[in-house]
C-alpha cells in the first residue's frame, strides 16, 4: 500500500478554522482611567456627591406643613392668586402646584372633619389648578382661584 497524502481540502479546512478563531480574538482597550475601557458620556452632566449622582432640582430639606384649616387655606388662595401670572411665565408654577397640594394634604382630614360639605369642591379647585399648570391655560387657575375665595369663606364663615 502506498502511503495516502493528506487531501488539501483537509488542509484547507484546518486552515479557515485555524483564521476564524484568530479573526475571533477581538482587541481589548483598557483607557488610562482604569476602568476597563468604559467612558462616561460626554452629554451626561449628572452631579455626583461622592460617586452618588445627585438631583440639583431635589429640595436640600424637606419641611413638614403644619397649621389649621383656617391657617393653610388662606395660604392656598395666596398661591392659586399668583398661579395665573406664573402660567404666562412670571413664576415657577410648579413650585406653586406643589404649595397648593401640599398644604391641601395637609389640612384635608381637617376639612373632612369639621366641613365635610366643602371636601370635594376645595379637591375640585385643586384638580382645577393642576390642569392649568398641565395643560397651560390660565384662565383655568383664575377660576379655581375665584372658587376657592368662596370655599374659603364659607369655611371661615365670611360669607
Amino acid at each position: 500500500m502506498s502511503a495516502r497524502t493528506p487531501r488539501p481540502r483537509t488542509s484547507l479546512v484546518a486552515a479557515t478554522a485555524a483564521a476564524l478563531i484568530v479573526a475571533g480574538c477581538g482587541t481589548t482597550t483598557v483607557n488610562e482611567t482604569g476602568n476597563d475601557g468604559l467612558e462616561l458620556a460626554e452629554s451626561d452632566t449628572s452631579p455626583l456627591d461622592d460617586g452618588e449622582i445627585v438631583d440639583a432640582s431635589t429640595p436640600e430639606t424637606t419641611i413638614p406643613i403644619e397649621g389649621s384649616a383656617a391657617d393653610l387655606l388662606p395660604e392656598i388662595g395666596i398661591d392659586m392668586s399668583r398661579l395665573s401670572a406664573a402660567i404666562n411665565g412670571d413664576g415657577d408654577e410648579d413650585a406653586t402646584l406643589a404649595r397648593i397640594e401640599g398644604n391641601w394634604a395637609a389640612i384635608q382630614a381637617e376639612v373632612q372633619t369639621t366641613h365635610p360639605e366643602l371636601v370635594n369642591s376645595i379637591q375640585a379647585t385643586v384638580d382645577m389648578a393642576r390642569t392649568a399648570v398641565e395643560a397651560n391655560r390660565p384662565a383655568d387657575a383664575d377660576k379655581a382661584f375665584s372658587l376657592l375665595n368662596t370655599l374659603v369663606d364659607a369655611f371661615t364663615g365670611d360669607s
